[in-house]
Formats: C-alpha cells, sequence, structure tokens
C-alpha cells in the first residue's frame, strides 16, 4: 500500500498516515477527495522513477479497514464530458476538411468508434509523411498515451496529439500540438486557430556580457560562444501545421532533459533539426540520456544534486508542461567563442581568466555610454528653473544604462576568480591592467 500521494491542484504532498494529510490547513481535504474522485488529480510521486515509461501516474485513494491509502488507477483514462465530445468532433472535422482541401488522403474515426487502434485522423502527405492525429481533451494516463504512440509508430505512423491544455499529460510523452480552444462554437466560428504551443525554431544565443544569463556550460561567466535555444514558434495557425506537418516542412524531435526525466517533444524545421543533431542520431524516449558537460558524445545520469534527484516532489511536476518558454539546448549544441574569452591574461603573479578580461572591457564601455547618455540631458538647474525637462525616454535610456553596469559590476565582483587570489587590490589593478592591454599567454 502507498501512503504518500501528489495532489496536483494544490501542489503538496498527501501523507494519508495523518488524520489531517499532513495540512492542518486543509481540514475538510480527505473528505472532498474520497467523496469526488477526479482522475487526473492525484499522481504518484515516483511516476517520473523510470522516466515515466512503468507507472501510468494517475492515482486514486481506497480506505482498507477505516484507513485510507493511494493507489493506481489502471486506466487513468476518463470519457469526455458532452462538452469535450462537441469540440473534439469540431476538432476532427476540422482537421480532417483542412488535409483534404490540401490535397492529402485523409481517413477519420466515425462518431461512437473506440478502441486501441482507433485515431481521429490519419494523414498520407508527401512522400513517407504519414500522420496519426490524437485529439485528446479528456485525462488520460501517461500509460496511455505511451501505448498509443508505440501503435502509431508501429503503424508507420508520426503521432500528432492534439491538445487544448498547457497540463496535457501528452506533452512530454510525444508529438504534440496545442490550441486554446474550449468549445466548439472556437472552431467553427474562427478563420483561423492559432497554434499556443508545440512547434519551436532553433535559435543560437552568443554568450557575451551583454547577455544578462550565465553562460550554461560553465554556470558562470561567458564563454563568447553561441548557445542552442529552441523558442517557440508565433503567428503559427494550425492550417500551417497541418500542412507543413504532413509535406515535411515540420518534423518530429525529441530531446531528454539533462536530469533524466521528462524531455521535450517538439516539431521543427527539418534543416534546424539537421544543424542541431550535427550528425547524432536522434535520441529515442526512454534511452540516453543528454549529454553532459563533457561534451555532445559524454552521456551522464544525474547525480545526488540534479533536479529531481532528492527524495519528495519533484520539481518538474510543480511546473505546466508546456510553460511556453525557451528550452536551454547548449549541452547539445554549441559553437566556440574567440579565444580571448578562453585564452588566460599574465599581469605580474596574477593568471586572470579571458572572459573576466572581456567583462571588464564590456564594463567600460557600458560606463562610457553612460556618460555619454548623462552628458546630453538637460542640466539640473535648467530642470529646476522650468527651463526644461526629461521625457520619459530620456529617463528610461539612463536608467537602463545604469541598470547594466550595475550588474556588470556585480557579475565582475562575484566571479570564482576572485576566490583564488589574496589581495584583491592588487588583483583588480591587475584586471584593470589586462583589460587595458593586449598581453596574454
Amino acid at each position: 500500500m502507498t501512503y504518500s500521494v501528489w495532489h496536483r491542484g494544490l501542489g503538496i504532498t498527501l501523507d494519508l498516515t495523518e488524520a489531517d494529510l499532513g495540512h492542518p490547513e486543509y481540514p475538510w481535504l480527505l473528505d472532498e477527495i474520497y467523496g469526488n474522485y477526479q482522475p487526473d488529480l492525484l499522481y504518484c510521486l515516483e511516476a517520473h522513477q523510470d522516466e515515466g515509461f512503468v507507472c501510468p501516474g494517475f492515482m486514486a485513494i481506497r480506505k482498507v479497514s477505516g484507513r485510507p491509502h493511494a493507489m493506481h488507477v489502471a486506466k487513468g483514462e476518463r470519457p469526455e464530458t458532452r462538452a469535450e465530445s462537441d469540440l473534439h468532433k469540431a476538432l476532427r472535422d476540422y482537421t480532417a476538411k483542412v488535409a483534404s482541401g490540401e490535397g492529402f488522403r485523409v481517413t477519420r474515426a466515425e462518431d461512437g468508434e473506440h478502441g486501441k487502434q482507433r485515431r481521429d485522423v490519419t494523414v498520407e502527405g508527401a512522400g513517407k509523411q504519414r500522420l496519426a492525429y490524437e485529439i485528446q481533451l479528456a485525462a488520460i494516463a501517461g500509460g496511455s498515451v505511451d501505448e498509443r504512440t508505440r501503435n502509431a509508430r508501429r503503424d508507420g505512423l508520426t503521432p500528432l496529439w492534439l491538445v487544448n491544455n498547457e497540463n496535457a499529460i501528452p506533452i512530454d510523452r510525444a508529438p504534440w500540438a496545442r490550441l486554446n480552444v474550449q468549445s466548439w462554437r472556437d472552431v467553427t466560428d474562427r478563420a483561423a486557430l492559432p497554434v499556443r504551443g508545440g512547434v519551436k525554431h532553433l535559435h543560437m544565443s552568443r554568450c557575451d556580457w551583454g547577455n544578462p544569463v550565465p553562460c550554461p556550460q560553465q554556470g558562470a561567466g561567458r564563454c563568447g560562444g553561441r548557445h542552442a535555444l529552441w523558442e517557440p514558434v508565433r503567428g503559427l495557425y494550425y492550417d500551417d501545421v497541418i500542412r507543413r506537418t504532413a509535406t515535411g516542412e515540420l518534423v518530429s524531435l525529441y530531446l531528454p532533459h539533462p536530469a533524466g526525466r521528462r524531455g521535450w517533444h517538439m516539431w521543427v524545421t527539418p534543416t534546424d533539426k539537421e544543424e542541431f543533431l550535427e550528425g547524432r542520431p536522434e535520441p529515442e524516449p526512454g534511452g540516453s540520456k543528454a549529454p553532459g558537460p563533457g561534451g555532445p558524445d559524454v552521456l551522464t545520469a544525474p547525480g545526488p544534486g540534479s533536479e529531481g534527484a532528492g527524495v519528495g516532489v519533484r520539481p518538474e511536476l510543480t511546473r505546466a508542461r508546456d510553460d511556453e518558454r525557451p528550452i536551454d539546448a547548449s549541452l547539445w549544441h554549441t559553437e566556440p567563442g574567440p579565444s580571448a574569452f578562453s585564452r588566460p591574461f599574465m599581469v605580474g603573479e596574477f593568471v586572470i581568466p579571458g572572459d573576466l578580461v572581456a567583462a571588464r572591457r564590456t564594463f567600460t564601455r557600458a560606463l562610457e555610454h553612460c556618460e555619454d547618455i548623462a552628458a546630453h540631458l538637460p542640466l539640473g538647474a535648467d530642470i529646476a528653473a522650468g527651463r526644461a525637462e526629461l521625457t520619459g525616454d530620456q529617463r528610461e535610456r539612463l536608467a537602463d544604462a545604469r541598470e547594466r553596469c550595475r550588474r556588470l559590476a556585480e557579475e565582475m565582483h562575484t566571479h570564482p576568480w576572485w576566490e583564488t587570489v589574496e589581495d584583491r587590490h592588487a588583483a583588480r589593478e591587475a584586471l584593470t591592467y589586462a583589460a587595458t592591454h593586449d598581453s596574454a599567454f
């Protein structure tokens, strides 16, 4: 028997050995859960221990000899409500209509068809492109998604799970797309359906001191190179996704999570996919994890300090599956930076890291920019006398410039190199000299 379970609605762990479930602030909680079963409310704490491929995830509370315990729900899937069924039919018909209008061969399930092999819409596109649309609006267990996805691939089909909830289970288990539709009228009364998630494009972000984010590979400082970032595609419509997946202009890509759990499925262009993989085979869900800091060919398992490795509720269960944020993929694909960021500078007895010297030079330029903005502002006396005034744009530009100087100064002063020196005053003088001279190893 299991006596701990994760409550997805409140974001808390329930201890079923305690009368108040370990949360005295919710004295009514046990009665509410026990009397009103919701199939997607309670989740197993160990659901992602094996990347979610063994445990279906969803649980329910039962009482044995008057004591509550948690048990897994074998199916973990509930029938659609009437409203969901109407929306399901509208999306199915819309998908089939658009695909047929593009000249593709379409097969769709009829009302009342059920079973493991049922697919809402099957589209046979250009070449070998064959897609199975799974429209999923009701709660479903991860095991059911895995099974239906495997069946589709076994039949030579690429699954595309269509969802309307940012926490839908298929999002981190199979290729998916998300629409913001809640009623059949949202489908029939709109000229177009914007895609809210599931499609990404590759962006190479510059890792220099103009970027406020520390180097994702080093954990501090900047490497001067460019790191891979998968960013959500905006302004894309569902019609485009139907056409582009069928023609092969969008293909599926799976990217493992560095912690070994809850990887990312996305639709990307073949060009971005080829550039990103750099000749490596595409990972398979449940296979190798993301590369470790040693490089793209070094695979590492999560250590004791990794995300999700601790005891209790794992952080990934508390975030939305589709949080609409860019995905840092720097462990997979990084372009090296200029030698100035990696070569050490020797000044007297000090060996100064190149990225710190680059930071000092960037700080100097930021100060000069800030001074230039201030020099072109009205004099304080004129402002006080009412002869001039600062515009909102001038205030904003000056505030931004000062904030950039502050950030750069803080990052320089917290650089790990300072912990290796004894005389900080002499080290600062050496850094200033290195930043104004081009002498190095």
